[in-house]
């Protein structure tokens, strides 16, 4: 089904709105602020204080500025509508439901640089250079044509006229289209909007003041909601959740210039994913978060030292969250070499942890020592068991990995045809 085409049940006919009256969402997972306002009250879901802070943090989630580029070069074509929902209380007021990056790319074109881009053509004017002119005159010219096409804009409201009807139908809405649709979020945007449909499940249950917990029903019902199994939708839930509480703690402990990205959601997801990693550092089935001395090893072994954005350059224990995958693999084979590499990163003794890139030198240099036969066997047997799930939702970290297989295996088929010729 193409994106500008959605069940009848989920949304309504197209229909043309001002642009000024679409806001963006305070309550989407991707964006909120702290205290996200809910649906209920308008005054606090239009509040247009909110909407600046809002922009900035869109800008710092996805590609605005190359969106902004493609639409002042082609102009505006709305091939992928703009999904909204009109408040029952504030008629003729529309919260953006999908299509946020559009709606801040617009905004911008429509506003400062339009104003940017006609001061710049008074400079120009009084220049010598004819052709100057014509370029910035273009440039303006096309801005106010998208002002133009864009000051009513065609959208599709959500078929909800109510609070409670918008919130069932948003996991549908957001789980197609961003979970297990092309048109994905991030794992980390992913897990985080699936911890907020089970969290706003267990409140309606259990109210405010009870801790969060998992509960094997309402687990079930999330994943019902967002088409996944219960232990993926469980992992889910215990990676963003854990991971928020962890950057929560140790952010002011990084060192300095460092941050936490959404990237490093990551080292969650491959600890619950696999079971030597999981089991050290005891995050069971039923943990929101790692124990606290797990943590502790955690940052110590994956964040204490500066990281500067280059895995060459990074001296901590874990270099990248793919260490996690290593040293489960080491202990896969400890069990059947009778080696003890993975035991070299001792969450009871984190200080005298040998960096696993030593000890993945020392894991591989044994393995060379194996005939070729059993090395490609066991690549081949591992590359087999990669569900597919894994390949999408880890696709930037993968992705660079199977390109350098592919070049190995390349270049060594090359090598024995050159021989055998």
């Amino acid at each position: 089904m193409p994106d500008n085409q959605m069940p009848i049940a989920e949304l309504q006919g197209a229909k043309m709105v001002p642009f000024d009256k679409i806001y963006l969402d305070p309550n989407n997972p991707r964006i909120a602020p702290e205290d996200p306002p809910g649906y209920t009250d308008p005054d606090a879901l239009f509040n247009d204080e909110l909407q600046g802070p809002l922009e900035v943090k869109v800008r710092s989630v996805y590609e605005v500025t190359n969106l902004e580029e493609s639409i002042l070069t082609h102009g505006w074509v709305p091939i992928d509508s703009i999904i909204v929902w009109e408040h029952p209380d504030r008629p003729g007021y529309y919260v953006v439901v999908e299509g946020n990056t559009r709606t801040v790319a617009l905004r911008a074109l429509r506003g400062e640089r339009l104003e940017r881009e006609r001061k710049k053509l008074e400079k120009v004017k009084k220049s010598r250079f004819g052709e100057e002119v014509k370029v910035q005159e273009e440039t303006v010219r096309r801005l106010e044509e998208i002002v133009e096409k864009t000051s009513m804009l065609r959208v599709f409201p959500v078929a909800a006229t109510t609070v409670e009807q918008l919130q069932a139908i948003l996991p549908r809405l957001l789980g197609v289209r961003h979970i297990s649709h092309a048109k994905e979020w991030k794992p980390f945007a992913t897990n985080l909007y699936i911890l907020s449909l089970y969290e706003d499940l267990f409140r309606k249950r259990h109210g405010t003041k009870t801790d969060l917990r998992l509960e094997d029903d309402l687990v079930k019902a999330v994943a019902a909601m967002v088409s996944l199994g219960d232990t993926k939708t469980r992992r889910n839930i215990q990676a963003a959740s854990a991971f928020s509480h962890f950057k929560r703690d140790f952010e002011h402990r990084l060192p300095e210039g460092d941050s936490f990205s959404d990237a490093d959601h990551y080292f969650f997801e491959l600890i619950l994913q696999n079971s030597y990693p999981k089991e050290q550092f005891g995050f069971t089935k039923d943990m929101l978060k790692l124990p606290s001395e797990s943590e502790e090893v955690l940052f110590q072994w994956a964040f204490a030292k500066p990281r500067n954005g280059k895995e060459d350059e990074n001296d901590n224990i874990f270099y990248k969250a793919e260490s996690i995958r290593s040293w489960h693999q080491m202990s896969r084979y400890d069990a059947t070499a009778g080696t003890s590499f993975a035991k070299q990163l001792d969450v009871e003794a984190p200080s005298e942890a040998q960096p696993i890139r030593k000890v993945e030198a020392e894991y591989n240099m044994h393995k060379t020592q194996r005939t070729p036969i059993d090395a490609l066997s066991t690549l081949l047997k591992a590359l087999q068991e990669l569900k597919v799930d894994t390949l999408v939702s880890q696709q930037e970290h993968l992705e660079p990995i199977l390109e350098k297989v592919a070049q190995v295996v390349t270049r060594y088929q090359k090598m024995m045809k050159a021989v055998a010729e």
